[in-house]
């Protein structure tokens, strides 16, 4: 049988933490006030980290520190001071994105162990293993990932691996939703999400608005992986992640005490594994935008809230009616409700309000069942038929909430108690856990003879067995009395709270690492500058955008990456060759994202590349980057893998990359310090793409019964804003979605700072571009650089953005 794996929960406050102890977690993940992927929960200070971790390991669980942001440099010292306390006050690991973090935390403190956040975007055996060979101790994987290709990974690494199975989805894979950061400027990647992604769109084809069952085109459903937990822990998972860190306690305490059961009662008894109907009702009550397990079983089809992102709770009746005088709606139940509970109605996000008077029959009621007729308070008329949803079960919260506020533990900790007691000698009492620690207690009291009534072994077991709310409790008492003894109770207890407090500190002292003095930050290995002229690159998918880019004055070709629907596959071996017929430098671009299906494909692709003797491979994720360099082809590391500051950067070089570019979100000033650090690239033109998802809203809209009828193959579609943006729609040949900024990037009026700060090579995303506008594009930057006036942007493009290199991100 498979090893029980880990139950991973969230803590975005101290009550959480505490919810998800109680309750049954193996370990919790929490996030200190910066540097985490979740900004907008609570979060942690480094002293109430401290805390946190001794009060877990006294009850035997693990905590992890998220540091999963992308760092900017000038936070690059804050970031190895936490990492410093976190590795003296005993963290157990610390989950990180930024890759330069990784090497600082490699350097700094070498006994900490790392965690490869899902902002890394694995989600390949490659690179799972190539993160293996750096040191990372788990990879957390991405939620895009089936069982089958999580088995698969499985089978060919050998580091702990990590997987979400309950809570919200993001419709982006995660590390690269750059969609918040261009509306707003709120970088995912910084932890500054807005949630775009929840608001309202309309979608555009030729024929105008499509039209769809709600408007929350980009809202997934609640991951819930209840029915098919036996198969994930077949595939070996390590540990079962709970996604909630924003989420209120009782939230964290009733999930993590479901899954707690459903795991322990799979090992119990494998075969007679089950999900009860209550169990069920719990986990819809306490948040949902309905379920849905579907990328776990490789499709993402019906995995989308359209009619609303927020929690609906559970259907509790309909309206009949509505008593004007008295405003109360006239409902039928059916389901139970209560005085306090939160109710909510059909489509009407915000409308939820708690019930404070009820009626039955003209009387007044705390509580009706479903099949009743009740009269509700409720501050407007509704829609007869207008169904009603408890969003809020206050008898639920409130057994929930007695879980992490009660003064006596839940959780306990076994223990082994042994004592010697001999007249006229000190009180020998030990006491041992089952971790392996051990504590020896000599009272300052010396026994007495027994005058009268002698102290009994059961009178003794009764005191050493009070451990009140400590923490312990007796698993076995072994008390030895030699001759007739009296011992005052006030001695027995202050014995056995000294042996309590010993065992505690020990259990929580172990795991504290060594002072490592003055934290300093070693210095980063810089390349010398080039004083060249930056190179020109442009990215292109089809032999016209080739041609035209050669005749627009290229210097170097980017061949390939993700085909989109509708477009022929480019002749690679032409394209190679007409590039070194015209002098040009030749790179074969790859996908972003690469199932483990789809490596051996990739693997041919570098095969080729090699063979035909091109300059280099362009890569965007950590597996082809891995498999790339055991091919011993020189490397361009492209945007998505988050290059975002000088020690990843650095990072890059050291692992072997030949170019690096830098992040999309970065500023200029941002962009002038890597620079100074080594040969950089920065894309200055193109629509960049803004989500990149296993889910084709296309195929999922437009697909029959017998499959999908491939309509991104015969038209244009858009997806529009609240606010009247509009954001391209396309389908890769893998059918992936990817969504385009609303604006083509231009820096050609901005094109004096990019050269100041002394980048190596400047890029053109021309794949999405019309051919008879890639010449032309190419030929102004390629004037630009050889020192003829900039021109304007507008006389390129319709609308564009000069993207974050003005701005920055949060």
């Amino acid at each position: 049988m498979n090893e029980k794996p880990e139950l991973l929960a969230p803590a975005g406050t101290w009550d959480s933490f505490v919810a998800a102890v109680e309750n049954g977690a193996d370990a919790v993940y929490l996030g200190a006030k910066a540097l985490g992927a979740r900004a907008f929960a609570g979060n942690f200070t480094l002293e109430e980290i401290g805390e946190a971790v001794d009060y877990a390991h006294l009850r035997g669980v693990k905590v992890f520190v998220t540091v999963n942001t992308l760092v900017k440099d000038m936070q690059m010292k804050k970031a190895a001071d936490m990492l410093c306390f976190l590795s003296e006050c005993g963290a157990d690991a610390v989950i990180v994105q930024d890759i330069g973090l990784l090497h600082l935390a490699k350097d700094i403190v070498p006994d900490l162990p790392i965690h490869a956040s899902t902002q890394m975007t694995v989600h390949n055996s490659e690179g799972v293993l190539f993160l293996e060979e750096l040191g990372v101790k788990r990879v957390v994987l991405a939620r895009e990932m089936s069982i089958d290709e999580i088995r698969q990974v499985r089978q060919k690494t050998n580091v702990e691996l990590e997987t979400f199975i309950h809570g919200a989805l993001c419709i982006s894979y995660s590390g690269q939703c750059l969609l918040s950061s261009v509306i707003g400027g709120r970088s995912g990647n910084r932890g500054q999400c807005a949630q775009p992604c929840r608001k309202s769109y309309e979608l555009l084809g030729y024929e105008g608005a499509v039209s769809t069952e709600g408007p929350y085109l980009l809202s997934p459903r609640d991951l819930n992986s209840t029915d098919v937990l036996p198969k994930l822990i077949e595939a070996g998972v390590s540990s079962f992640k709970i996604e909630g860190r924003m989420k209120r306690p009782e939230y964290v305490a009733g999930v993590v005490g479901i899954y707690r059961t459903l795991i322990d009662r799979y090992f119990d008894d494998p075969e007679s594994y089950f999900v009860s109907p209550d169990e069920s009702l719990v986990l819809e009550q306490l948040f949902n935008r309905e379920f849905t397990d579907a990328y776990l079983k490789g499709s993402s089809i019906g995995m989308m809230s359209r009619e609303q992102p927020y929690s609906r709770g559970l259907v509790a009746g309909s309206v009949m009616g509505y008593n004007e005088e008295d405003r109360r709606i006239i409902a039928k139940l059916s389901a139970k409700l209560e005085l306090g509970d939160g109710i909510g109605l059909e489509g009407m996000e915000g409308a939820g309000e708690n019930i404070t008077q009820m009626a039955m029959d003209g009387e007044q009621v705390t509580s009706a069942q479903a099949g009743d007729v009740v009269e509700i308070s409720f501050g407007r008329e509704l829609p007869e038929g207008s169904m009603i949803f408890r969003t809020m079960d206050r008898a639920l919260m409130d057994s929930l909430k007695r879980t992490f506020t009660s003064s006596k533990p839940v959780r306990k900790v076994p223990v082994n108690i042994k004592a010697d007691v001999v007249a006229g000698s000190s009180i020998a009492l030990e006491m041992e856990d089952g971790d392996g620690n051990h504590v020896s207690v000599l009272s300052d009291y010396v026994v007495e003879v027994a005058q009268k009534r002698p102290t009994d072994k059961e009178q003794i077991d009764k005191q050493l067995l009070k451990l009140g709310n400590s923490v312990f409790e007796a698993s076995s008492i072994d008390v030895n009395i030699t001759g007739e003894v009296f011992i005052p109770i006030k001695q027995l207890n202050d014995v056995r709270n000294n042996a309590v407090s010993l065992l505690g500190a020990a259990r929580m002292e172990k795991w504290h690492r060594s002072e490592h003095g003055k934290c300093v930050l070693p210095d980063v290995p810089c390349e010398e500058k080039s004083s060249e002229k930056p190179l020109l690159v442009v990215s292109v998918d089809t032999l016209k955008r080739l041609n035209a880019a050669i005749e627009g004055g290229a210097d170097v070709l980017y061949v390939g990456g993700e085909f989109f629907r509708g477009r022929k596959y480019i002749d690679l071996e032409e394209a190679v060759t007409i590039c070194k017929d015209n002098g040009r430098r030749v790179y074969v671009n790859s996908s972003r994202i690469v199932s483990e299906d789809d490596m051996g494909a990739v693997r041919e692709l570098f095969g080729m590349a090699k063979k035909l003797e091109v300059d280099g491979v362009v890569v965007s994720n950590y597996g082809t980057y891995h498999l790339a360099m055991g091919l011993g082809l020189p490397v361009v590391a492209d945007s998505p893998m988050n290059v975002f500051n000088v020690r990843s950067y650095a990072a890059m070089k050291k692992l072997g990359a030949a170019s690096v570019v830098l992040s999309p979100e970065m500023s200029i000033a941002q962009v002038e310090e890597v620079a100074e650090c080594g040969p950089v690239e920065c894309i200055v033109h193109g629509r960049q793409d803004v989500m990149v998802s296993r889910y084709c809203m296309l195929g999922d809209l437009f697909g029959k019964k017998d499959g999908c009828i491939k309509v991104c193959e015969e038209e244009d579609f858009e997806l529009v804003d609240e606010m009247g943006y509009y954001f391209p729609l396309l389908v890769d040949s893998d059918c992936r979605m990817h969504v385009l900024n609303s604006r083509e990037l231009c820096m050609l009026e901005n094109m004096d700072i990019i050269l100041r700060a002394g980048v190596a090579a400047i890029r053109i995303e021309a794949r999405t571009m019309d051919v008879d506008l890639v010449k032309k594009v190419t030929h102004r930057y390629r004037g630009v650089l050889d020192g003829k006036k900039a021109g304007r942007c507008k006389d390129i493009t319709d609308g564009y953005t000069a993207g974050h290199y003005l701005r920055g991100v949060v």
